[in-house]
């Protein structure tokens, strides 16, 4: 198949891979929250690392999660880039997945 690719709301999706990226937002009591996504993983890495829209929030959420998304039900198969906030450095680092999320996946859609 071709490698093609359709306009939506400005936004270039590619539609052979079918993947999104997420961006989430943790907080300490784990609770989370999807903030965005973005159709390629360095746009939403970066949206990340750079806090754009201040979505650290002061600190008030320490993690964050960068997922790949792909189409269909109860989708398990998915990337997940873990990142944790640097006080010192005022900006997201990248980091292993915390023990205490344990097994839990499928952050961005339930």
């Amino acid at each position: 198949m071709k490698n093609f690719y359709i306009h939506i709301e400005s936004i270039m999706v590619d539609t052979v891979s079918n993947i999104i990226y997420t961006v989430v937002t943790i907080k300490h009591n784990l609770k989370n929250r999807c903030v965005g996504w973005f159709p390629t993983k360095e746009e939403a890495i970066e949206v990340v690392v750079e806090n754009y829209g201040n979505i650290n929030e002061y600190g008030y959420y320490p993690y964050a999660i960068v997922e790949g998304v792909k189409p269909g039900l109860y989708n398990f198969d998915r990337e997940e880039i873990w990142f944790k906030w640097d006080n010192d450095k005022h900006q997201y680092i990248q980091c292993g997945k915390p023990d205490k999320f344990g097994n839990s996946t499928c952050y961005s859609m339930g």
